[in-house]
C-alpha cells in the first residue's frame, strides 16, 4: 500500500463575483452545474480520503467557493465531524457582518485565508477587478479575528495570501507591517504569480506584463521582513523564490500563459506525493492542471483505486517544471522552518515500498487525456 495522501482538493464551483486580472474563472457561470459532482457524492469521497488519512486535511477550490454556502459549509461540516483539518482561501466578499463571521469561526474551517493582492487599495481593487474589492477583504479579516476573540481558546488561524508581482514586490516590508501589526492576522503567505488561473485566451496579457520583477532585489526585501518580522522563513524556500523569477526573467514566450514553454530550472514540486486534487465534475487528479492523466470518481472506492495505482502518472509528473510548482499547495519546500510546517520525513522503508507501489500498478486509472487549461487555483 501506498503512503496516503495528505491533502485534498475539492472544487466547489467554477465561477467568481470580482473579475481578477489573473484569473479567468470569472468569465464561467457554473451553467454546467447539473452534471457536477452533487454535495452527497462530495461527501463520500471525503469520506473515502479520510480512510486512507484521518489525519489528513481537505482544501476548498474555486472559483469563489463562498457563493455556494451550502456546499461550503457542508463539507466543513464533514471535517469537523470525521476530524480533518479544513482550510479554505476566500476573497472576503461573503464575510461582511458579524453573523458570518461567526459561523466560519464556529463552522467554517480552521484555516481561513483572505486574498489580498497589496496593500495598496488601488493595486488591489484594480487587479481584482472591483471597486472596493479591497475594503471588502479588509473588513472580513478585522471581522475573523474580532468573532475568534469571542471564542476563548479558538484554534482558528486567519492568514492573508499575498500575490508577488511588479506592483507588490517592492511593498512587501508594507505587506507584512499592514497585515501582521495593522490587522493583526496571524500569517501573510506569500504565493509569486503564475499564468492567469483556467486560462481561456491565447495571450496572458497579465503574466507577461506583470513579471518584470528583479529576483536579486526581491529576495533581499523578503530577507529584510524575515529579520525585521521574525518570520522564521526557510533560505531554502527564499532561494527557490529567486530561481522561480530568474527563470521567468529568462523566458521569451510569457505572453502564451500556460501554453509558454518557460520552466523552473530547478524540479521543485512533489504534489503527486500528497495530494489529491477533484475537480467540480468528480474526476481526480494529482495535480490542478489537465496535463496529466486522472479518473472520474464513479463509485466507492475509486479515490483509492487511483492514488495507489498512479504510478504512470507520478514518473511523468516527477519531471515537470512547469511554473505552477512554485505554488505553496504543490511546492516541496516549506516557505518556513516551523516543524509543524514541514512534511512528515517518510523512512527508507515507505520510500522503498512507495517506489514498487508506483512501479507496478494493479490497474491503469488514467482517463483520455483533455488539452491542458487549468492551473493552481489560490
Amino acid at each position: 500500500m501506498r503512503s496516503p495522501p495528505r491533502y485534498i482538493f475539492i472544487e466547489t464551483n467554477r465561477r467568481c463575483n470580482l473579475k481578477c486580472e489573473h484569473c479567468n474563472y470569472w468569465h464561467d457561470k457554473d451553467t454546467d452545474a447539473a452534471n457536477y459532482l452533487p454535495l452527497p457524492r462530495k461527501l463520500e469521497v471525503l469520506g473515502e480520503f479520510h480512510e486512507l488519512n484521518p489525519q489528513g486535511a481537505m482544501v476548498t477550490c474555486g472559483g469563489e467557493s463562498m457563493l455556494d454556502l451550502d456546499t461550503y459549509f457542508g463539507l466543513m461540516r464533514e471535517c469537523r465531524r470525521l476530524g480533518l483539518t479544513a482550510l479554505s482561501v476566500v476573497n472576503g466578499t461573503r464575510i461582511q457582518t458579524a453573523e458570518m463571521a461567526d459561523r466560519m469561526i464556529a463552522e467554517g474551517p480552521h484555516e481561513i485565508s483572505i486574498s489580498l493582492n497589496s496593500p495598496r487599495r488601488e493595486v488591489h481593487d484594480r487587479t481584482r477587478g472591483v471597486r472596493g474589492a479591497f475594503d471588502k477583504a479588509v473588513k472580513a479579516l478585522r471581522l475573523l479575528l474580532e468573532a475568534r476573540a469571542r471564542v476563548p481558546g479558538s484554534t482558528s488561524r486567519i492568514y492573508v495570501m499575498g500575490l508577488v508581482f511588479d506592483e507588490s514586490y517592492r511593498d512587501l516590508e508594507h505587506f507584512y507591517d499592514f497585515v501582521l501589526n495593522d490587522i493583526g492576522a496571524d500569517r501573510l503567505k506569500l504565493n509569486s504569480l503564475q499564468p492567469s488561473f483556467a486560462q481561456h485566451d491565447p495571450t496572458d496579457a497579465f503574466f507577461r506584463d506583470h513579471s518584470k520583477v528583479d529576483p536579486d532585489e526581491l529576495c533581499d526585501i523578503i530577507q529584510r521582513c524575515n529579520e525585521r518580522f521574525n518570520l522564521g522563513l526557510n533560505p531554502v524556500w527564499i532561494e527557490q523564490v529567486r530561481m522561480y523569477w530568474q527563470s521567468l526573467a529568462r523566458a521569451r514566450d510569457l505572453e502564451l500563459g500556460w501554453a509558454s514553454k518557460v520552466e523552473t530550472s530547478e524540479h521543485i514540486c512533489n504534489t503527486y506525493d500528497r495530494n489529491i486534487m477533484v475537480d467540480s465534475y468528480g474526476k481526480a487528479r494529482l495535480c490542478f492542471s489537465d496535463a496529466f492523466g486522472g479518473l472520474k470518481l464513479k463509485q466507492k472506492g475509486d479515490l483509492k483505486r487511483f492514488w495507489e495505482n498512479a504510478g504512470a502518472i507520478r514518473r511523468e509528473m516527477a519531471s515537470c517544471n512547469r511554473p505552477c510548482g512554485i505554488s505553496h499547495s504543490v511546492r516541496r519546500v516549506s516557505a518556513r522552518l516551523d516543524p509543524a510546517r514541514q512534511p512528515p520525513q517518510r523512512s527508507f522503508a515507505a520510500r522503498r515500498a512507495d517506489f514498487f507501489a508506483d512501479l507496478w500498478p494493479l490497474r491503469p486509472v488514467v482517463d483520455p487525456r483533455a488539452s491542458e487549461s487549468a492551473a493552481c487555483q489560490e
